[in-house]
């Protein structure tokens, strides 16, 4: 949560979740924990054990604001060790360390 407290324009609303302030466009970002079934759920006051996603939703309006959130999640992942997905489109935008 280090990394997540020292982005310029991202600011804590609360323990596990961020959003956009200032020029940066909407943005919303929650730490989760998620199954092996893919189910997750976001719980206000409390980060959970092991956090294994990085949810970030960001507003379709501005052509910008994806842009922004994909260098945030590749920014995010590269710190990591993580990939970069998008599951709505069901792939991978950036693979993970290989070792």
């Amino acid at each position: 949560m280090e990394l997540l407290d020292s982005v310029p324009g991202l600011r804590r609303t609360d323990l596990a979740c961020y959003e956009a302030e200032g020029s940066l466009d909407w943005l919303h970002l929650a730490l989760i924990a998620c199954d092996s079934a893919g189910n997750y759920a976001v719980h206000r006051g409390k980060v959970p054990e092991r956090v294994n996603m990085v949810e970030l939703i960001c507003s379709s309006d501005r052509p910008r604001a994806g842009e922004n959130a994909q260098a945030l999640a590749v920014r995010l992942a590269d710190a990591l060790g993580w990939e970069v997905a998008d599951p709505d489109a069901d792939e991978v935008l950036q693979t993970g360390p290989t070792e």
